[in-house]
């Protein structure tokens, strides 16, 4: 399944470079994302190459805070994607730009494996719970050698709530 997942992904990146900026807050240097590539029923799909000169990257590594940054950048970049496309209230159709929220929490977080710099990794997140104030997201990242680490989060909507 990984191998598939990893050559689906490379084959379709959807958007690049600064067109993330539409759907995200984030700027370099500390943008972890550099390619979007789409979303289907199950999930929306992220990657990152880790570049030597990141400030996550140190010894031919991609530090653990980076990984976990990517993750949460990927979460915000499913949301961005979704809110570009779709109005589902009021409130949300009166904001301009990237709605604005917060990882409040990390559950269930497993590092497998070290990223190497230079290497693509791929990112799957998948919403597992959603209200109008707050949603449970499981994601995984994954690079050509299999599953690299998997979180749950939990992703605060502020948007409407006076934040």
């Amino acid at each position: 399944m990984c191998k598939e997942f990893i050559v689906r992904q490379a084959k379709s990146i959807i958007c690049s470079g600064e067109e993330l900026f539409e759907y995200l807050p984030h700027r370099p240097p500390a943008l972890l994302i550099d390619t979007y590539h789409g979303k289907d029923q199950k999930a929306s799909y992220t990657g990152y190459t880790p570049k030597k000169e990141s400030l996550f990257c140190e010894n031919g590594f991609f530090r653990e805070e980076g990984l976990l940054e990517h993750m949460a950048q990927s979460v915000a970049m499913a949301r961005g994607v979704r809110e570009a496309n779709t109005t589902e209230t009021q409130e949300e159709e009166q904001t301009e730009g990237v709605i604005p929220g917060f990882v409040a929490s990390f559950k269930n977080v497993n590092l497998y494996r070290r990223a190497k710099e230079e290497e693509p990794l791929y990112t799957e997140v998948e919403e597992t719970f959603k209200n109008p104030v707050f949603s449970v997201v499981q994601v995984s990242t994954y690079n050509k050698d299999g599953l690299l680490a998997e979180a749950e989060m939990k992703v605060v909507k502020t948007a409407g709530l006076g934040i």
